[in-house]
């Protein structure tokens, strides 16, 4: 059996076809692979599966130095998401276990790179199938998992918050496919069936931040989809914000006109939890003690959790009932980074936020599709999610990367629309275009 690469002979040119069984791979079916297996490595962590991830990272690296030209354009063009992973390429300098903090940066930078590597190689549609294949390859194992050992929570994942946080990535893919009119009838019937199962998953794990991410990432595809996709209601666009923000403002006002506590505590029981959030508000007490003291640099990655060499560090895990080998944080991404990175670090963090929001929100207005939509929605379950968990910036880390892979998406796709724009006015002779506002 021959192996060879999808390119066409060249007219005129002499027949070169083995003989035997052929074996044709095109480049963009081994990115598509490569993609969804490493969504699924990403995803789920399991015995023995370095053997997929390092060929796998080898493999990105390679293709990010084939297409290193559009790279430097793209990452040219979206400096913003890019400063905190170089400013934590310089942290070891200044922080108090150098080693950690160099590895984690590099994992970091890695990271990112995969993200512009997998918007260069697929289409839009093709990375949510990858995300739907993955996710859904998981959800499904996990249910057999739990069958065969009663233990359906947390099932294969280390923990019932990880679970459903997943299993959030799922529902909102397959929501989404669900309603795409471009999809095939069967992946939208697998995306159906998907969606069913990872609601299952959710509300099985009793992840009280899933089950909100869930209801907003559904709310938001449910809500978004009659009116963004096609272009003969593009003129309600204009209304949805509209609406957006009269809701936006009565709910504003319904809790300035009720006593705030007792709101809040209203929520926090409706979800079960109390009122310090299972103890989040005393973390994030230690964290602003610790921002005192080091606010600029911050002590760098790996800096502030070390069990043994710190006894604060093991009241903390005493008072919270944790192993000396647990993992531990502050369970709010913006203390973390500010804890770690200092508040140059934080700074860096909000203004990548506020670039891949605003790309993502321009990109579901203005070009309307599913996709666009599905990055929207994540984008979205992303920024609740920051307040509750650590793990923002975290390397390899698929609910987070997704927000960056959306963003650096509907910015290409916009810009290519641009540039066609450009040129058909070139080539009519027109010396002036409108072009689609940039953002700040």
């Amino acid at each position: 059996m021959t192996i060879t690469t999808d390119i066409p002979t060249r007219i005129g040119a002499a027949s070169s076809e083995p003989r035997g069984l052929v074996l044709r791979i095109a480049v963009k079916q081994c990115d598509a692979v490569a993609v969804t297996l490493w969504i699924l490595v990403t995803f789920v962590q399991f015995r023995g599966d370095e053997l997929l991830l390092y060929p796998l990272a080898l493999y990105f690296a390679v293709r990010a130095w084939q297409r290193r030209t559009e790279m430097a354009w793209l990452m040219a063009r979206s400096l913003p998401i890019m400063l905190l992973p170089l400013w934590s390429m310089i942290s070891p300098l200044w922080a108090v276990e150098p080693m950690i903090a160099f590895k984690t940066s590099v994992y970091l930078m890695l990271t990112m790179v995969i993200c512009y590597v997998i918007v260069l190689s697929l289409e839009p549609r093709q990375i949510l199938y990858s995300v739907l294949a993955a996710t859904g390859a998981v959800a499904v194992l996990n249910v057999l998992y739990g069958l065969g050992t009663g233990q359906m929570v947390p099932g294969l994942f280390p923990h019932k918050n990880m679970l459903g946080t997943n299993m959030v990535i799922l529902w909102t893919a397959a929501v989404a496919i669900t309603l795409d009119r471009g999809a095939p009838r069967k992946f939208r019937s697998i995306g159906a069936v998907l969606a069913t199962l990872s609601l299952f998953l959710i509300f099985k794990s009793q992840s009280a931040t899933a089950i909100v991410l869930a209801a907003a990432t559904a709310g938001g595809v449910l809500l978004a989809s009659p009116v963004l996709l096609g272009k003969w209601l593009r003129p309600l666009r204009l209304a949805a914000i509209c609406i957006a923000l009269a809701a936006v403002t009565g709910l504003a006002a319904w809790v300035l006109a009720n006593p705030l506590g007792d709101v809040v505590g209203s929520t926090l029981d409706a979800l079960g939890k109390d009122r310090s959030m299972t103890g989040r508000t005393v973390l994030w007490t230690y964290a602003e003690d610790q921002i005192r003291e080091e606010p600029i640099l911050g002590v760098g990655s790996g800096g502030f959790w070390r069990y043994d060499e710190s006894p604060l560090i093991r009241k903390i895990h005493e008072d919270f009932y944790k192993g000396s080998r647990t993992t531990f944080n502050f369970h709010n991404s913006f203390y973390e980074i500010a804890v770690h990175q200092g508040l140059i670090g934080l700074g860096m963090t909000l203004v990548a936020m506020v670039w891949a929001l605003g790309w993502t929100l321009r990109g579901a207005l203005t070009l309307g599709t599913i996709p666009a939509i599905f990055f929207l929605c994540q984008a979205a379950a992303v920024t609740i999610r920051i307040f509750a968990e650590a793990d923002f910036y975290k390397p390899f880390v698929l609910f987070h990367m997704l927000l960056w892979i959306g963003a650096l998406t509907v910015m290409r796709q916009i810009r290519g629309l641009q540039r066609e724009r450009m040129r058909a006015a070139e080539n009519h002779g027109v010396s002036q275009v409108r072009f689609l506002p940039e953002p700040d």
